[in-house]
């Protein structure tokens, strides 16, 4: 076993990459032009969905991360793009600063296709009780991979493997990656100490004395990690050097990981599991929200679906999409979703943040 001890810090979120113009500009075919504000591997799929909408043009900007959309949205007023796709917990905020138009349903016509959890999702979480803004792309979720060679796949899943120095009578010093962002890495500890009634509101409440001790747990663990990690190339270079037996990360980032390394798994944990998705907005300011919402369906229609999700190793959240996957990693069975906690925000964000910041310079 490994004595070294690294622990890598997250790159900084900043700018949006392939800035689209202005919205409601026209396409060469004289059709409607959609600027779409997203994350990676989106743009795989605009072929096909040109092809379904032929008077449709696709414009895809990138941005690191939820918050650098909704920041960049907001400063210009919802009408630079057509569509935004955060993650499921900054939807609301979205509702909240007047950014999403009502979806149209006479449009999304995939929408009866979706998991019942997400149609649910879309009329809980992003609705304002009236009406739907938002809708469920693609989702994943968060638990631990694990190396199949060194822990069997007969022990007993739970969280209590990231935070053990020897489960199922295997070392765990030094081989286990937490992830390298403070939201999911403090709630994955809440899980592990048993504190799911923070979980059961709209955002996620942790008490002061529960905030308390999933920051010394995570200070007095850290010695016994390999490190904070969370991108898929670091992470599959140490399962394949053998450095790695336990890591949480996303579903996706492991699914990538198993098409690199045969003995690498991905576990079910006894506790909850945190989902999320990806909730796509049309912007109240887009001048194209017909032509959005169609590209919205499309993206959530059973080949397109298949197609999106087999490119970003990400799950769709239509069935019809997911019957249409071949990739054995992506495959699911329905109930897996039954009981999994959505991303919520934190009661506290900025009081998680400079816990985690503490954790880290521990």
């Amino acid at each position: 076993m490994i004595d070294r001890r690294r622990f890598i810090k997250a790159a900084g979120a900043t700018g949006v990459t392939g800035m689209a113009g202005l919205s409601g500009c026209m396409g060469g075919g004289g059709g409607a032009t959609v600027s779409i504000l997203t994350w990676t591997g989106y743009d795989a799929v605009n072929d096909q969905v040109e092809e379904s909408l032929d008077d449709v043009s696709i414009e895809i900007s990138v941005a690191d991360g939820s918050a650098n959309m909704f920041s960049t949205v907001n400063a210009g007023e919802g009408e630079q793009y057509d569509i935004v796709i955060p993650n499921n917990e900054y939807v609301p905020r979205f509702i909240d600063a007047d950014l999403a138009a009502p979806v149209d349903m006479d449009i999304m016509t995939n929408f009866d296709a979706l998991y019942p959890t997400f149609q649910s999702a879309a009329e809980g979480q992003f609705s304002d009780g009236q009406e739907v803004y938002g809708m469920p792309l693609q989702f994943g979720w968060y638990a631990y991979g694990y190396d199949s060679s060194v822990l069997p796949e007969d022990h007993d899943h739970s969280y209590d493997v990231l935070f053990s120095e020897e489960y199922a009578g295997v070392d765990l010093t030094g081989g286990i990656t937490l992830y390298d962002g403070y939201y999911k890495t403090i709630m994955a500890t809440g899980l592990a100490l048993g504190y799911t009634d923070a979980f059961e509101g709209d955002t996620v409440s942790f008490t002061d004395e529960q905030l308390t001790t999933i920051e010394e747990t995570l200070i007095d663990f850290k010695p016994n990690l390999l490190g904070f990690v969370h991108d898929e190339e670091t992470l599959t270079q140490d399962y394949q050097n053998g450095n790695i037996v336990a890591s949480f990360a996303n579903r996706s980032t492991h699914v990538g990981i198993m098409n690199d390394v045969e003995d690498v798994e991905f576990s079910q944990p006894a506790e909850e599991e945190l989902t999320w998705f990806e909730g796509a907005v049309v912007t109240a300011g887009s001048s194209n929200k017909e032509a959005a919402f169609r590209v919205l369906n499309e993206y959530i229609a059973p080949e397109t679906g298949a197609a999106l999700s087999e490119n970003r190793n990400i799950m769709n959240t239509s069935q019809e999409a997911m019957d249409n996957i071949e990739v054995d990693a992506l495959q699911i069975e329905p109930d897996v979703l039954d009981g999994m906690i959505p991303f919520k925000p934190a009661e506290q964000d900025d009081a998680w943040v400079q816990m985690f910041e503490r954790v880290k310079n521990a």
